[in-house]
């Protein structure tokens, strides 16, 4: 079956009604030839780097800002409370920016990021620029799944075996890789120990011509339901179906018999969907040049809600893609998907949105993120960076100081220690634009607790120097939720 790339009218029926979908082919438009990323960087962090890991082949390791996941075996997890949040961003193999990134958030349940192109349960803010701006990672999509990295509803992970059946059919992750040129050489390695695609490269350019990566992703030997899918450049979609055991084989035979150029697989469970970014003029059509989403994982199934631009979402049992623009939220159920409108003005002005706006501000090379500015009033190519409240730290004299805190909380209690010494000074902090604490001019140290009940995670910490003696000191230490 051949599928056009949808145009803005292509929606799941009305607004509010429910959608029945089953384990039934899912079909995929597929742009030219996108870039599959090559490394994902941790731009910044903000809260305890323990409560992030990067599993690599197994072994667990800490992060930190500037640490790279690696293609196909790098995931990133986060460990409870899940309090931390990290900015990714996505790499080529030529170390360009993608124009992609992903913001993890704080949930009640454990998550996995896995690179390049899949998320599982938690919570999570991404955003593509517009394909004509540069080559935008994922751009054949990123592929949500429910469930938590623990293993409930249905897990990624595998699942728990007695003794006596892992004796019998011990659990693998299958690793695959597909290659493939405009010329119709295709090359699909799979590898249960290791990075499977320059086999894949090797085996598609002995069919001849050069050959880029296509696409990458794994599936679990457990699992009992799945389905690939096979999307070429020239608009073909071929499906096939099986179980973790049995797919290996039959995805093998498709990309053999296939006559397409440029093809890419993705592999799907019943509750995975697929987020594509819409096409710029759909994009534009909504007054904006950015794509910005956030995915959660609910009791109720999986939410993806549009702050900025428009998607594709796939989801299995659909005979079209539903193009969803600013303001929709769609939940995606095994049995049911549902689009309904939902509260953009708060999703924009939320805490998340902050500390995204932060990552931004903070970021080396100035992310573009216009959501910022239209939600917020902020800036974030102005250069002005924002400190983070893990342990902020401040001294200087007679000169002050004035700076932006960015908490991972608008609630809960903060605690500040002053030293003003000798010299009388004043410190002041502004929460959701009122002013929760003025020491006046005071000398000597301090240890207070003060509680934040708000709508904002910004804090503002202003510093006034003593006017009267240029000899004068302070230093503080603030402590956030």
């Amino acid at each position: 079956m051949t599928v056009n790339q949808p145009t803005q009218g292509s929606r799941f029926r009305k607004t509010g009604a429910a959608i029945a979908l089953g384990l039934s082919p899912l079909f995929i438009s597929a742009p030219a030839l996108a870039e599959v990323p090559e490394q994902t960087r941790i731009d910044d962090l903000l809260g305890n780097s323990s409560e992030l890991l990067i599993r690599r082949s197994g072994r667990r390791e800490s992060v930190q800002i500037g640490t790279v996941l690696q293609r196909v075996r790098d995931a990133l997890l986060t460990v409870p409370p899940n309090n931390a949040r990290a900015m990714l961003r996505f790499l080529s193999a030529r170390g360009e920016d993608l124009n992609f990134y992903v913001q993890t958030n704080p949930h009640p349940e454990a998550s996995i990021y896995y690179f390049p192109c899949q998320v599982q349960g938690g919570d999570y803010l991404i955003g593509w620029g517009l394909a004509s701006q540069a080559e935008r990672g994922c751009d054949n999509g990123l592929q949500v799944t429910y469930g938590s990295a623990t293993g409930a509803a249905q897990p990624a992970e595998p699942v728990a075996l007695a003794p006596k059946q892992l004796a019998q059919a011990p659990v693998r992750q299958i690793s695959f890789c597909v290659a493939g040129n405009d010329s119709g050489a295709h090359g699909l390695v799979t590898s249960t120990t290791g990075d499977p695609c320059s086999k894949a490269i090797e085996q598609c350019e002995a069919e001849g011509g050069d050959c880029d990566i296509t696409s990458t992703g794994f599936w679990w030997t457990s699992e009992p339901e799945l389905q690939a899918s096979l999307i070429c450049a020239d608009g073909s979609t071929t499906t096939v179906s099986g179980s973790g055991d049995t797919l290996e084989a039959a995805l093998t035979t498709l990309v053999a018999e296939t006559q397409g150029t440029n093809c890419s697989a993705q592999v799907y469970r019943p509750q995975d969907f697929v987020i594509v970014p819409a096409t710029d003029d759909v994009v534009q059509a909504q007054g904006s040049d950015e794509i910005l989403v956030q995915t959660r994982s609910t009791p109720e199934g999986l939410r993806v809600d549009v702050l900025k631009g428009a998607i594709n979402v796939l989801a299995a049992g659909g005979d079209e893609p539903a193009v969803l623009t600013q303001g929709d939220r769609y939940l995606h159920t095994p049995t049911a998907g549902q689009v309904t409108p939902f509260d953009r003005e708060a999703a924009l002005t939320s805490v998340d949105m902050e500390v995204l706006c932060a990552f931004a501000s903070n970021s080396a090379d100035r992310l573009r993120v216009t959501a910022c500015q239209e939600g917020l009033g902020i800036d974030t190519t102005a250069g002005i960076p924002v400190a983070f409240c893990n342990r902020e730290q401040a001294s200087g004299g007679q000169a002050g100081d004035r700076r932006f805190v960015q908490m991972s909380a608008s609630r809960g209690e903060i605690e500040l220690e002053y030293e003003m010494y000798g010299v009388p000074d004043r410190l002041q902090i502004i929460h959701d634009g009122v002013e929760i604490l003025d020491t006046g001019f005071v000398s000597g140290s301090e240890s207070l607790k003060i509680p934040l009940a708000g709508k904002s995670g910004r804090l503002e910490v202003i510093v006034t120097g003593n006017v009267e003696n240029a000899g004068t000191q302070w230093d503080y230490l603030l402590t956030c939720p």
